[in-house]
C-alpha cells in the first residue's frame, strides 16, 4: 500500500512537472510568433536549467529558430542539428540547419547536414536533392549540380518554379564568359578609355579619352613651345601621366568589379532560389 502510494506521488509529481514544462514550451513559442527572440531565448535558457525538463527537441528547435530569426546562423545550426528524430520539429530543423551553412558558405558541411537527413517523404526527398543541387552550384560545380537537379522530383509544386529556375541559372553560369580585368587595362594603354568600352561603360570609356587626350596634346604643345623643363609642361606633364595610368587601372578595376557583382547577383539568387521552397513548405 506505501508503495503504491509513493509510486502515485511521484508519478503526480512527474505529470505536474510536464505540464508545467509544456505550458512554458508554449509561452516560449507564442514569444518566438510575436517576434520577442532575445526574450524567448533568455527563457529557453532558464527551461534548459530546470532539473526536469521532458521538451529539450522543442528548446532546441526554438532556440535555432530565435537565433536564425537574428540572423545568428552558426548558432541556429548548432542548436537545430541537435534536434532529434522523431520529434516534429526534425526535419524543418534540419534543413534550416543545412541551409544556414549554404548561406554562410560552408558548404561540404551543409551538404553532409542534407545528405543525412533521414525521411520517409517524397516532398522532402526532393527538397533534399533540390538543396544539395544548389550547393553544387554555389561551389562552381555545374555538371554536378545538373545531376542532382536531373533527379529532384520537379513535378512536386513546392519546388517546381525554383528546379526551373535553378536549371536556368546553371545554363547562365555555364554559358558566362567573364572578361579579364588585365586585358581592360592593356586596352586603355593602347587607346584611352577603349578598356571602359570593353567593361560595358561607354560614357565614361569616351570621357576618358577625351580627358587623356586633351592633356596629353595641352602638355605635348607646351613641350614643343616652351621646353621640357617649363612650368607649364611639367604640370600639364604631370596631369596627363596621373589621368593616364589612373584611365589604365579605372579600366581594370571597372571589369574586376562588374564580374564581383555579377558574381554576388548569381550567389544570392541561388541562396534566394533555395530558401523559397524551404519557408512554403514548413510554415
Amino acid at each position: 500500500m506505501k508503495i503504491s502510494l509513493l509510486l502515485s506521488i511521484v508519478l503526480f509529481a512527474i505529470a505536474q512537472s510536464y505540464a508545467q514544462n509544456r505550458s512554458n514550451i508554449e509561452f516560449i513559442g507564442y514569444m518566438i510568433d510575436r517576434g520577442n527572440f532575445d526574450e524567448a531565448l533568455f527563457l529557453i535558457e532558464k527551461e534548459f536549467n530546470t532539473t526536469a525538463n521532458y521538451h529539450n527537441d522543442s528548446l532546441n528547435y526554438y532556440n535555432g529558430w530565435a537565433n536564425y530569426s537574428l540572423q545568428k546562423l552558426e548558432e541556429s545550426s548548432l542548436r537545430l542539428l541537435k534536434v532529434r528524430q522523431g520529434s516534429v520539429f526534425y526535419s524543418k530543423s534540419h534543413f534550416f540547419a543545412g541551409y544556414n551553412q549554404s548561406h554562410l558558405g560552408n558548404y561540404k558541411q551543409a551538404k553532409s547536414i542534407f545528405s543525412q537527413i533521414q525521411t520517409s517523404s517524397p516532398t522532402e526527398k526532393a527538397l533534399q536533392e533540390f538543396q544539395l543541387s544548389g550547393i553544387f552550384l554555389l561551389e562552381g560545380d555545374i555538371q554536378q549540380a545538373k545531376k542532382y537537379l536531373h533527379n529532384t522530383n520537379s513535378s512536386i509544386p513546392v519546388i517546381n518554379r525554383q528546379v526551373i529556375t535553378l536549371e536556368h541559372l546553371a545554363h547562365e553560369i555555364e554559358q558566362h564568359r567573364p572578361k579579364k580585368p588585365w586585358l581592360a587595362g592593356a586596352m586603355s594603354a593602347v587607346i584611352p578609355g577603349s578598356g571602359k568600352f570593353y567593361a560595358g561603360k561607354k560614357g565614361e570609356g569616351v570621357a576618358n579619352f577625351l580627358g587623356t587626350v586633351s592633356f596629353g596634346a595641352i602638355a605635348w604643345e607646351n613641350y614643343r613651345k616652351l621646353g621640357l623643363k617649363n612650368a607649364k609642361t611639367i604640370i600639364f606633364g604631370g596631369i596627363f601621366a596621373a589621368t593616364y595610368v589612373s584611365n589604365i587601372y579605372g579600366s581594370a578595376m571597372s571589369v574586376k568589379i562588374q564580374e564581383t557583382e555579377y558574381q554576388n547577383a548569381i550567389h544570392n539568387q541561388i541562396l534566394f532560389q533555395l530558401h523559397i521552397p524551404l519557408r512554403n513548405y514548413f510554415e
